[in-house]
């Protein structure tokens, strides 16, 4: 291992030594890797896995510990040397934990997770695995459309799993005590509500590949519910998060307020998986801070949610915050804003910690494509709240747009530099004098740096968006010429296609 790690790229990666990192004896305990399949800087910056971290550490008859996806240097050196990919805390073997558990957070992950199995010398299929291997289980967004990875898994958890984990390692340790097989472990997990172990159903696809019907094979539920925690409570918080020894995609503290959103976009899944809305109160949020913050050293605190200017006492809950820990020079950054819900005053209070910059995302660049994703926000009320950033000393502006929406075309595309056209002149950006493509990237990185463009990947509509007619479908080619100024990740496959 130490020969290896000196041949490759941030070794700090593959170490597991960092800052409040768990350590534990296996011995008599149920063993978890928890995988996210993505390398360490952007595994590191998951919040949802560094909460299943805590709650499965909390108990003392269980180990948690991680694993990423290994750099393409790493992963070299490891099949040269035949090093099964292992725990980062231990550096045992992921094949010999009891559970191997994936966060389904996007759909070009899969391939990662195939790859990851692979390398743990674990067979890929389910079917194939013996009593010798750990369970394989998955959970997160994606586990929602389960039937993609439905032969690799040998149970996937739907919904939120803070109470689920904890069942599940119930059921493990007394199955582990009692001695039982594969097949009947999994028959007494299929029992855990939110549970869902393929091999236990037969799924039956109508001719156009969607499906007709899920049929269960043996004893268990006809259908599995999604678990929905009810209380956000104190305990499930991590307030001694890892803190990684070299740069992550979100170095700082994640501070959730709230779960769930009302708002009801089309396009996002979050939105709509993730309800109903529950809030943390403000005593536990401020309590909560105090001691993360303690335990990690971080200077910024960023307050998660799906609409942060959604909760009913963030006001109050800044004011708190600010007064606090103000002293000890800690940023507040607020995520990306509704320009519907943009409030002046508490940006303003933001702005008297260390400021940082201020992200709205309006999505669309007409008010027709606005209106079809219910994003329920108005070209007023953007220019508004970019004004009233300006006005109250906020530095840059940061616009989010979406490319391949259903419905979409060029012009509304067009729509999004005029938007931002109109937009530009309130920090100060002359457009009037524009005469070239890179006259307005530089425009555009001065005025509203970064203005990003993204890609959906999934939506909520009840159309058939995939028999579009053509005027409405978009491709990268057109994408690229409609927007050169624009930075856009512009990903293939991510597009309707006709």
């Amino acid at each position: 291992m130490q020969q290896i790690l000196g041949l490759v790229e941030k070794p700090a990666r593959y170490l597991g030594n960092e800052w409040n990192a768990i350590h534990k004896d296996h011995a008599g305990r149920v063993t978890i890797a928890l995988a996210f399949p993505d390398v360490y800087e952007i595994a590191m910056s998951h919040f949802g896995l560094q909460i299943l971290y805590h709650v499965a550490n909390q108990r003392e008859d269980t180990v948690a510990e991680r694993v990423y996806a290994p750099w393409i240097d790493m992963e070299r050196q490891m099949r040269e040397h035949g090093l099964p990919l292992f725990a980062l805390e231990s550096q045992c073997p992921v094949r010999e934990f009891d559970l191997l558990g994936f966060t389904l957070q996007y759909e070009m992950s899969y391939s990662n997770i195939i790859n990851m199995l692979d390398l743990a010398q674990i067979p890929l299929l389910a079917k194939d695995r013996g009593r010798e291997h750990p369970l394989v289980m998955a959970g997160g967004p994606c586990a929602y459309n389960p039937e993609p990875l439905a032969d690799f898994l040998d149970f996937v958890v739907l919904g939120e799993a803070e109470e689920a984990l904890t069942e599940i390692i119930d059921v493990c340790a007394k199955a582990k005590a009692e001695g039982l097989d594969r097949a009947n472990t999994l028959l007494a997990l299929s029992r855990v509500p939110g549970v869902y172990v393929p091999a236990f159903y037969e799924v039956q696809y109508h001719d156009d590949g969607t499906i007709a019907k899920v049929k269960p094979l043996v004893d268990v539920p006809d259908i599995v519910y999604k678990r929905v925690l009810a209380d956000l409570r104190p305990e499930f918080y991590p307030t001694a998060p890892v803190v990684p020894f070299l740069g992550t995609v979100h170095d700082r503290l994640m501070l959730e307020i709230f779960r769930g959103c009302t708002r009801g976009c089309r396009f996002c899944q979050a939105g709509m998986i993730y309800r109903p809305v529950r809030e943390r109160k403000r005593e536990d949020l401020v309590q909560l801070a105090q001691a993360a913050l303690a335990a990690t050293g971080h200077n910024e605190i960023s307050l998660m949610s799906l609409s942060t200017m959604d909760h009913s006492d963030l006001s109050a809950l800044l004011d708190e915050l600010l007064g606090q820990l103000g002293c000890d020079h800690i940023k507040l950054s607020l995520p990306s804003l509704r320009a519907d819900s943009f409030s002046v005053e508490q940006a303003k209070k933001v702005q008297q910690s260390r400021r940082g910059g201020l992200t709205l995302a309006p999505e669309a660049g007409s008010q027709r494509l606005r209106d079809v994703i219910n994003k329920q926000v108005t070209e007023d009320d953007l220019l508004r709240a970019v004004a009233n950033a300006q006005a109250e000393g906020w530095q840059s502006v940061k616009l989010y747009f979406m490319l391949g929406l259903p419905t979409e075309t060029e012009a509304d595309l067009a729509g999004i530099f005029d938007l931002a056209k109109k937009a530009s002149p309130l920090f100060g950006a002359g457009w009037q004098a524009i005469k070239s493509d890179s006259q307005c990237r530089r425009l555009c990185s001065q005025a509203l740096d970064p203005l990003s463009v993204g890609t959906p990947s999934f939506h909520v509509f009840t159309g058939r968006e995939a028999a579009l007619p053509a005027e409405f479908v978009l491709d990268r080619s057109q994408a690229q010429t409609q927007l050169p100024w624009c930075r856009a990740q512009l990903l293939g496959g991510h597009f309707l296609a006709g």
